[in-house]
């Protein structure tokens, strides 16, 4: 009798255990993800030194609308529409399962909403001709931008890092539906742990 109770018991067990990996996958294609951030960009608010944030996905996901100054995990690749398939193979865990490395997937600012007219004057920027107020931003803009009116269902993105970050200004306001989710807390280094 103990005999066929093992293999039920091991059966049963298997069943829970890719109940808790189907799961564990799910949340983090549609809820909550983890990124590593690994690039100067958005210094001085992350640098690059083992900074890992925690990000909500489900806002954008539902058609929320994203607010000015959102930090955010974002696909910039301003052509493609973004499919179910790309969710899953952009999400850290499946990314590491196929050891791919999701170069496209950026962390940014949002700097700009559908509508704003951006525009660099002496260092800063303008949105709708008033001067951006960014404590957070590393060092005066040294580079100009044309300005700019960001058309619907868009936004503008930028790291805080203005002089070494590749964001909107070279590959233009890209579709919110790239945004893959909203960084809501720093958790490493845990002397660095903040909510945004």
């Amino acid at each position: 009798m103990d005999e066929v109770k093992k293999p039920v018991k091991i059966f049963s067990w298997l069943k829970q255990l890719l109940f808790i990996l189907i799961l564990t996958l799910l949340i983090s294609v549609f809820l909550i993800q983890t990124y590593n951030v690994n690039d100067v960009s958005m210094e001085p608010t992350f640098d690059r030194q083992g900074n890992r944030v925690l990000v909500f996905l489900t806002p954008y996901i539902l058609n929320g609308e994203p607010n000015f100054g959102d930090i955010v995990i974002i696909d910039s690749r301003p052509d493609g529409r973004r499919t179910i398939v790309d969710r899953f193979l952009d999400s850290p865990l499946i990314s590491l399962a196929l050891k791919r490395v999701n170069e496209h997937m950026w962390i940014k600012r949002v700097i700009g909403l559908p509508g704003d007219r951006l525009e660099f004057n002496d260092g800063y920027v303008y949105r709708n001709s008033v001067k951006l107020e960014e404590g957070y931003i590393m060092g005066q803009m040294r580079e100009e931008f044309d300005p700019v009116v960001v058309p619907e269902g868009h936004v503008f993105i930028m790291g805080d890092n203005r002089n070494r970050s590749s964001d909107s200004r070279q590959i233009g306001p890209l579709p919110v539906e790239n945004i893959q989710g909203r960084v809501i807390l720093r958790f490493l280094p845990l002397d660095k742990l903040e909510m945004y």
